[in-house]
């Protein structure tokens, strides 16, 4: 029996019983988005902009829980490969450090799912060429919700387009907002015209392609709204490239690779530290002016200690007279320096030394990451400040860890007068796997939504330097010990979305609030 494409019954029929058709197509799904996924192996960023359109068409076809079934496998298997961890080469991790992990597993393709199946389900009432826009909104909107509260998800679909510099300038006026409502927007456009073209048979496609006007809206959207993203792209860019040079100076970003065994003695630690002499001497030797060592890097107090003199003074011999040295340490909270040893609470701090071995300034991490930190560090009650780098290196606006996931600490740091951004991260829980990847790339964002340098400097590698059009200098390997070198130009203009924040996240959940009540009235109706 001869079946044609637009008999929507026989089709629904088809995809219950599981045909080959259908596999493929969940098959597709998988392959485009694990493509488009931050991943060391191959990563391919028009996979962000394909893969979400057979999963839309796959789960139009669904309802109740079979969509949701649906959308959820995909999302595990998709999230399974980004971000598996690697418990093999890490020996230091707790139980309850583990138990936390397979709790919050769970949890990230179910935003996926959550973030897929909200959007159908509130575009759905929209005429076919809106609907890509209205996907985009509701999803966008979701993102967005958990940036204003703070809560650090491994990736924003936007993310994907890091490798992509001339879709991602936007960046400066809706944040990493307005990339993800791109990504989702090209998505969306291309799944309602596959399904425009599928509606009737192939011998008269083409004639009734040509009389659909659903179609061409839809195409006239995409290409417009495409065309304006890519337009202020080109813009951009060619500023950036024509533009003076800013004042400048050398970077040296450490990737240490150290503390993943459960040895904790002085030997090993003296092995540890002398690595990290040896890694920093390369950096000046290649011109670099400051050093960064990671979070992390010392595992012990340093402030008036032994260990400072043990690990500062030979740092004196090998930066330049001109040159400084930003290292992770941990440091005693002194608001609780009154209480007994094991009452106190522990600050993650990055200290800034200049080449004679003085304490120019420090910063305490103010985000810090419930359940896994909060039993250990406090927040730094200094706020969001950039530390004083001095005549050659400015205002350094540094970030520790996870808080360069979220867009509002640079944005706090720069419009507090920050002319360049750094991190400082320990991504050594998650061993040899993409995670360093998942979480340095979003520091690109950080650079074009400010337009300041960004430097990258991880213990377990992937470090970055990033000039202030969000192109990468230099990509450090994951996983492999040793040091990359960059230049970092001050700014200190501000952008759109340095001073405005996040307008585009509360225009899009009003919207999606709106979309929300018009289905309602719709279906009673």
């Amino acid at each position: 029996m001869k079946l044609k494409v637009g008999d929507s019954t026989q089709q629904q029929d088809l995809l219950q019983k599981g045909n080959p058709g259908r596999r493929w197509l969940m098959g597709l799904a998988i392959l485009l988005l694990c493509l488009g996924s931050p991943n060391r192996w191959l990563h391919w960023f028009p996979g962000a902009l394909l893969g979400l359109a057979p999963l839309f068409d796959l789960c139009e076809q669904q309802q109740g829980w079979a969509r949701w079934r649906l959308a959820y496998g995909l999302w595990f298997w998709v999230c399974l490969y980004a971000f598996w961890v690697d418990p093999f080469s890490v020996k230091v991790l707790s139980a309850w450090e583990i138990l936390g992990g397979v709790v919050v597993a769970p949890l990230i393709p179910l935003f996926f799912t959550t973030a897929t199946l909200l959007s159908l389900h509130l575009s759905h009432p929209l005429p076919p060429w809106a609907r890509p826009l209205g996907l985009a909104t509701v999803w966008t909107g979701l993102d967005g919700l958990l940036g204003l509260l703070w809560w650090p998800i491994p990736f924003h679909w936007g993310s994907l387009l890091f490798d992509w510099p001339l879709a991602i300038q936007v960046a400066d006026i809706t944040g990493i907002w307005g990339v993800t409502f791109f990504a989702v927007f090209v998505n969306g456009v291309l799944w309602q015209m596959a399904r425009q073209m599928a509606r009737g048979s192939l011998r008269t496609c083409l004639d009734e392609l040509l009389r659909n006007r659903d179609f061409w809206s839809t195409l006239a959207w995409g290409l417009g709204l495409t065309g304006l993203v890519l337009a202020y792209g080109s813009v951009r860019l060619a500023y950036f490239d024509a533009v003076a040079r800013d004042p400048g100076f050398r970077v040296a970003a450490v990737q240490q690779v150290a503390w993943l065994e459960a040895d904790r003695s002085w030997d090993y630690r003296r092995e540890r530290y002398r690595e990290l002499h040896q890694l920093s001497a390369q950096g000046v030797a290649a011109g670099a002016q400051l050093v960064i060592w990671p979070e992390g890097a010392l595992r012990a107090r340093l402030l008036n200690t032994a260990l400072e003199p043990y690990v500062i003074e030979p740092m004196q011999a090998i930066l330049p007279p001109e040159g400084a040295l930003i290292t992770g340490a941990t440091e005693p909270d002194p608001r609780t320096a009154h209480l007994p040893e094991e009452q106190q609470r522990l600050l993650n701090m990055a200290l800034l030394f200049d080449a004679q071995g003085s304490l120019l300034d420090g910063f305490g991490k103010q985000w810090i990451f419930p359940y896994f930190e909060s039993g250990r560090y406090v927040p730094s009650p200094d706020g969001y400040r950039p530390l004083a780098g001095g005549e050659l290196f400015g205002p350094l606006g540094v970030m520790i860890c996870l808080e360069s996931v979220l867009p509002a600490p640079s944005r706090a740091l720069t419009r507090h007068g920050a002319e360049s951004l750094i991190v400082i991260s320990d991504d050594s829980w998650f061993g040899n796997s993409h995670w360093p990847m998942l979480h340095g790339k979003l520091s690109v964002f950080r650079a074009v939504e400010n337009r300041r340098s960004m430097v990258f400097v991880n213990n377990t590698g992937g470090n970055l330097v990033v000039d202030p059009s969000g192109r990468l200098q230099q990509v450090g390997p994951i996983f492999q010990r040793g040091v990359i070198t960059g230049e970092v130009r001050r700014r200190s203009e501000t952008t759109f979305y340095s001073r405005t924040g996040d307008w585009l996240v509360w225009l899009t959940l009003g919207l999606s609030l709106g979309l929300w009540r018009r289905g309602s009235r719709v279906r009673q109706g």
